[in-house]
Order: structure tokens, then C-alpha cells, then sequence
């Protein structure tokens, strides 16, 4: 493992862990937990935040004491140039601006707006049936089945909340 990839899974890790740590921070202070049930509104948030520590962690413990014979040969394929880490970057930005529209707005329309936002702006999608069509259709389907049909809870905005 040479230094340039151990230093990248250090950083991922480290990056995800602290993600992880702050969702499960949040899941256990903003939705209630329900007494006397073996699952509640909160169990698929909390356990998705875990999976994502502990698959973190193990990113971390592999780049920290991973194998390092052969750290002289160079990676197989090629490193990430700027237009990639613009990209990435780019998507964090758009996941953490969700975030925060969850909170404002809610479920629906964060969801309707961020998926059309990152249709238009990072893929290049242009078709106005395209723009409207897949995010109204994703957030409803999810809210009929999540919210509906299964009964978990989706966020509701403190400024505004369609549904």
C-alpha cells in the first residue's frame, strides 16, 4: 500500500466516520424512540448510521494496519484528477444542501428540489419531462411506500411541509 493510498482511505474513512457519528448524533435527538417495540420510526436510521461507522472503522484499520508488502509497486489504475474531485466535492455539497432542505422544507419538496437540481446541474440533463418527472415521481413513490405503506417517519420541514 503505498503512502498516496493509505493517506486517501485515511482521509475517506475518517471523512465517513465523522458523518456517521453526526447521523446517529441526530437520529437519537431528533426522532423519538417507541417504548416496548422491538423497532421503531427510528431503528433503519440508527442502524444505517452504524453499518456506516463500522464500515468506516474498518477503512481506517485496513489503511492503518493493512499490508504493506509491495508499497514500491504503483497502483493499477489511474489517480483521481481535479475534474473528479470537483465532482465529488460537488456531490457532498448537494447531499449536505439536502440536508439542511430536509430540515426547511421537508420530505417531498427537499427531495423534488435536490434531485432536479442535481439532474440539471451536474449530470446535464435537460428535458423538462425528465426535470419534473423523475424527481415528483421518486419522492412521491418513496413517501407512499416509506411514509404509508410502512409507516416510517420522513421529515417534515419547520418552515414549510406539503404533506
Amino acid at each position: 500500500m503505498t503512502g498516496t493510498v493509505r493517506t486517501r482511505d485515511l482521509l475517506t474513512g475518517s471523512l465517513l466516520l465523522v458523518v456517521a457519528l453526526v447521523w446517529i448524533g441526530l437520529i437519537l435527538t431528533t426522532i423519538p424512540d417507541a417504548e416496548g417495540m422491538p423497532s421503531s420510526a427510528r431503528t433503519f436510521p440508527l442502524a444505517s448510521g452504524i453499518g456506516l461507522a463500522v464500515l468506516s472503522a474498518i477503512v481506517i484499520a485496513g489503511a492503518l494496519f493493512g499490508n504493506t508488502a509491495g508499497a514500491d509497486q504503483k497502483r493499477a489504475g489511474p489517480g483521481l484528477d481535479a475534474l473528479e474531485w470537483r465532482g465529488i466535492a460537488a456531490t457532498f455539497g448537494f447531499l449536505v444542501g439536502y440536508i439542511a432542505l430536509l430540515w426547511a422544507v421537508g420530505f417531498i419538496l427537499a427531495t423534488v428540489v435536490a434531485l432536479a437540481a442535481y439532474l440539471f446541474l451536474m449530470l446535464g440533463k435537460r428535458s423538462p419531462a425528465l426535470l419534473i418527472g423523475y424527481p415528483v415521481g421518486f419522492a412521491l413513490a418513496v413517501w407512499l411506500i416509506l411514509g404509508k405503506l410502512l409507516a416510517v417517519y420522513l421529515p417534515r420541514g419547520v418552515l414549510f411541509n406539503l404533506f
